[in-house]
């Protein structure tokens, strides 16, 4: 290992004094025979810029010279430079996927030689897709993992806003969304919940190269975003120590050196309103740039409340501005600055077998009764602004730095019993402040390609549960066995004003009245810090073999204190059987401290062997950890769960076939220790009512993952992927005693889930063409718990979409017309819930079909920018 290291820093080193001399024209070679030391010559050195037919440049392209293993792909900014060559004749190939390859004989003669390509787009042709998985820019037939990517193009054709609907473009990826605050994603099964402010999940959010991993920020519009990528299995190397089951990154677009924008209107189904644009702005050409974005878009709820306003709606505002300036070819400063605010109204939690106050029953039924009415609701406020500076020793060593910081606000309230009795009211407030700093070499030099660097997060972030109740209402579902009906035949709230209390010695009875209004909180605060360093290299064995490790160690800090008060209202009866007076739920007492300190490392390797440029075969071994949780019960007592172990061996194809097709198929294995999972505890001996994780043990998972795209004919394209799934709770933990969930199946993991769809584009005038974008995603039955229990599940179900309408290339102008849920199917997201801790579970409905229209104006000072449609 040392020795390793120390070859990396002088494989950096040298780049850089390399760098440093190019510039002053002072780079020099020894070349020795067996007897003497010749005159020295400068080293020969090939470097040059890859484009397409507008010159602008293609980054990730393949440019290799033909029979060596010599070979690199273009940086961002389209350029390549090629070491350690040999004068005389040398051909030199170029390739990139949707491109004509471009092969050229060129004479290398000693010291640099240039060679600049463009390349021509195919008339029939498969979209580029573009990744930078690896911390540099490639394509995704390049990384030899499993990745998909969802890239603009998509997003527009297929008119995707939420990341639920994101989630079905790719193969092994679940997300839920309820309200704005609370996203769930889902890789391979596992989840990524947190119910504590220390708590780290196990999928890795990015958004430009800087962690956002508070769940209650995750969840980001959808708009001005170059591509959206997920990487799936373990990836703490490249994402850090939260990437236990996979990461996912969005990427925004930047500013480039052409004057142009857009502005995008729209209406539909329950008040559906949406206007987004953006224009880009070059101030000092090629040299300072700015592009500035924002949207809103809202609807109604999609379900009513009988007592005011709506439910399952959307309200959001955001706002993006970027600047890039590149002082000199070597240095270039990027700056973002993002805003988002979401202020929805609440979600229904809906029981599957009580009356709303209109006499109805039905999870489906459209209404609602929840007693807060227009209290309710869900929000977020967030900013966060970015800087990334990068430093070219030459076209393929460089430096990046990056610093961030983000502050957020999120609230929610929400009926935790779902009917007119107030049993169950409860409100979560949180807010997060995170600063992140990334320093970060990237080297390719011969045969040695890689990346190496070091990274210091440090979050402070508080957590508030409320919870109120009137114990009249509340007494039915904790007082009797089983649980009485909260409500009437007519939804009114059925009341239990006193309780009965026999006093032996006196021999009588006296009645205990019941509070009708109390208030409780429980408060958590937390200070997380983590210091990292990490490297990932890939050596070249031959011209078809490629080695790959990766090492990430971590120092973790957490720090969680917590405090339980009664705020409001009387005293509770209740918590005198539960132990917890005068609280129900959250034992009052003092603040109290968790503090954790670890080290860890975890590691990844890999073989990939490469046909040629369009195809290739991999194995890969990944361990992935999620950190310690720590979290107090709701009786006060401090828990500390071990780290999350994964052990993920994976074996995949990459290829593209006949320049039309591209396919990638991959299996994987996967072996979990110490597995963490989310679950509702209802115990009244001890009085611990709580949403916690447990530590259950071992679990064993695998499946197959595949996507496919073909490019059929010039206008018409296919897509789909696949996804199976077997997931298993172990017999027994890792100590041999019996596990409580041994056989049941991860929650949100379904066996088998597909989506498939087409692109289709008509030309009817030289002008005018019509398009339609069709796709159907299926999944099979669901559980909502770890616990699997019957009737928290979903049977298997299909949702179509279709966007489609008139694209004008004069002036730029497209009319498109989407449906979302097109068949109108009755699906639910959740189930379970607050509710599910008295034996009153709710369920939250799926959104039924959506029908909308918008108008997307695209102007430009150059005349032959066209939309991306409209090709």
């Amino acid at each position: 290992m040392r020795i390793l290291l120390s070859a990396l820093i002088i494989l950096v080193f040298s780049s850089a004094t390399y760098g440093q001399a190019k510039k002053r024209g002072q780079v020099k070679r020894k070349y020795r025979n067996t007897e003497t030391v010749s005159r020295e010559l400068p080293p020969v050195i090939i470097r040059g810029a890859v484009y397409d037919e507008n010159y602008v440049p293609l980054p990730g392209a393949h440019v290799t010279i033909d029979g060596t293993s010599k070979g690199v792909n273009t940086n961002e900014d389209g350029e390549y430079l090629i070491l350690g060559l040999v004068t005389g004749r040398a051909r030199v190939r170029v390739s990139f996927i949707g491109y004509e390859t471009h092969t050229a004989d060129i004479i290398l003669r000693a010291g640099q030689n240039e060679k600049n390509v463009m390349l021509q787009l195919d008339n029939v042709h498969l979209e580029p897709v573009l990744v930078n998985a690896q911390k540099r820019e490639q394509q995704i037939m390049d990384v030899p993992t499993a990745i998909a990517s969802v890239t603009d193009n998509m997003l527009e054709q297929s008119n995707i806003t939420e990341l639920s609907q994101l989630s079905e473009f790719v193969p092994g990826l679940y997300i839920r969304e309820q309200g704005a605050n609370r996203p769930t994603f889902v890789i391979r099964g596992l989840t990524s919940d947190e119910v504590s402010p220390s708590a780290q999940p196990r999928v890795s959010v990015y958004f430009n190269s800087v962690p956002i991993n508070r769940a209650s920020g995750a969840s980001l519009e959808l708009y001005e975003m170059e591509r959206v990528e997920v990487l799936k299995g373990p990836q703490n190397t490249f994402f850090g120590r939260n990437a236990q089951a996979g990461a996912l990154h969005y990427v925004s677009k930047m500013p480039t050196s052409d004057l142009y924008g857009s502005l995008t209107a729209g209406i539909g189904d329950y008040g559906h309103k949406e206007v987004s644009g953006f224009v880009n702005v070059p101030i000092f050409e090629d040299k300072l740039m700015i592009r500035a974005a924002g949207s809103y878009n809202m609807h109604d709820g999609y379900v009513e409340n009988t007592f005011g306003g709506d439910l399952m709606g959307k309200e959001t505002i955001a706002g993006r501005f970027s600047t890039r300036f590149r002082p000199a070819w070597n240095h270039r400063v990027d700056l973002v600055l993002n805003y988002q605010k979401d202020k929805s109204p609440g979600i229904a939690f809906m029981p599957a077998d009580l009356p709303n106050t209109n006499g109805d029953i039905g999870i489906f039924s459209g209404v609602a009764s929840h007693e807060q009415g227009k209290n309710l609701g869900t929000g977020k406020e967030l900013f966060d602004a970015t800087l990334n500076y990068r430093f070219y020793v030459n076209e393929q060593t460089y430096w990046t730095s990056i610093t961030s910081y983000r502050k957020l606000d999120a609230n929610a309230r929400w009926d935790g019993d779902g009917t007119a009795a107030a049993a169950i009211d409860m409100a979560e407030t949180s807010a997060a402040s995170q600063f992140y700093q990334e320093i970060r070499g990237n080297f390719s030099n011969s045969r040695l390609t890689g990346v190496i660097g070091a990274s210091y997060w440090q979050e402070k972030a508080d957590q508030r549960y409320w919870f109120s109740t009137n114990e009249q209402h509340l007494a039915n579902l904790m007082l009797a066995s089983p649980p009485l009906p909260l409500v009437d035949a007519n939804g009114q709230p059925n009341s239990i004003p006193v309780i009965p209390n026999y006093d032996p010695v006196l021999d009588t009875t006296f009645y205990i009245p019941l509070p009708t209004t109390h208030e409780e909180d429980n408060y958590s605060k937390a200070k997380n810090m983590a210091a990292e360093a990490f490297f990932d290299i890939t050596y070249q064995l031959t011209r078809k073999f490629f080695v790959s490790a990766g090492v990430r160690g971590v120092y973790d800090r957490y720090k969680l204190s917590n405090e339980a008060a009664f705020v409001g209202g009387e005293a509770s009866t209740l918590g005198s059987f539960t132990g917890n007076y005068p609280n129900v739920f959250f034992l009052p007492g003092e603040r109290q401290e968790i503090k954790k300190n670890t080290l860890s490392l975890t590691w990844q390797g890999g073989l990939k062997y490469r046909f040629n440029e369009y195809g290739n075969v991999f194995a890969n071994y990944a361990r992935g950890r999620r950190p310690n949780v720590l979290q107090f019960t709701s009786t006060g007592e401090e828990e500390v769960l071990d780290a999350e172990i994964l052990d993920n061996f994976e074996l995949g194809v990459k290829g593209v076939y006949f320049d039309r097709i591209y396919l990638d198929v991959t299996g994987f294995y996967q072996l979990y220790k110490n597995f963490q999972t989310q679950a509702w505890v209802a115990d009244p001996e001890s009085g611990e009512f709580n949403l916690k994780f447990k530590d259950s043990g071992q679990a064993t998972s695998y499946g197959a993952e595949a996507n496919l795209r073909v490019a059929i004919i010039k206008q018409l394209d296919f897509f789909a992927n696949y996804a199976w799934l077997k997931t298993a709770f172990d017999s027994t933990d890792v100590d041999g005693v019996a596990q409580e969930y041994s056989g049941n199946v991860f929650r949100m993991a379904p066996d088998h889930s597909f989506n498939v769809g087409l692109s289709a584009r008509v030309n009817i005038l030289p002008v005018m063409q019509l398009f339609v974008t069709p796709s159907y995603a299926w999944k099979s039955h669901i559980y909502f718990e770890d616990a699997n229990s019957p009737g928290l599940e979903q049977d298997a179900y299909g949702i179509l979409n279709i966007n489609g309408g008139l694209a004008m290339s004069d002036p730029n102008i497209i009319l498109s017309v989407w449906a979302t849920n097109v068949l109108d199917e009755q699906f639910i997201t959740s189930a379970g819930n607050t509710g599910s801790l008295f034996g009153a579970p709710t369920f939250v409905p799926g959104p039924p079909r959506m029908v909308g229209a918008k108008l997307t104006w695209n102007f430009s000072k150059k005349e032959k920018r066209r939309s991306r449609i409209f090709n």
